[in-house]
């Protein structure tokens, strides 16, 4: 989606997103790569949640 919208990927962010399993996480930054800036904007939301889950400390 990010290539055919012309925005760059670089080999870190794809490696990221074709290592990731968790298919509500794909979901999401899918639903992201429709109007992000930069590849990197996928991950934005997550970081601002990690920590934040069950066990988070």
């Amino acid at each position: 989606m990010l290539e055919v919208r012309g925005i760059p990927v670089r080999d870190s962010v794809r490696e990221r997103i074709t290592s990731c399993t968790d298919l509500d996480r794909m979901d999401a930054w899918l639903e992201r790569s429709r109007t992000v800036e930069r590849a990197e904007d996928l991950f934005a939301e997550d970081s601002e949640t990690e920590g934040t889950g069950p066990g988070a400390a």
